[in-house]
């Protein structure tokens, strides 16, 4: 996707989709602080809410971080 016809992130702007598709249109290096408490090998219930991908989720938040 070319950067004219990509939809880039607004600041202070709140985005009601999933972290990864707005993730993926932030640059690298424009956040400076994730606070996020991952699961830990299943030993929290989580009401029924799966985190099938974290590794994925983890991984684009490295690349956004500063």
């Amino acid at each position: 996707m070319t950067r004219s016809t990509k939809k880039t992130i607004e600041p202070n702007k709140i985005y009601n989709e999933s972290c990864l598709k707005t993730m993926a249109r932030m640059r690298g290096g424009l956040i400076n602080l994730v606070v996020t408490s991952p699961p830990y090998d299943n030993m929290r219930a989580y009401s029924g809410h799966g985190f099938d991908q974290f590794e994925e989720i983890a991984t684009q938040l490295y690349r956004i971080m500063a």
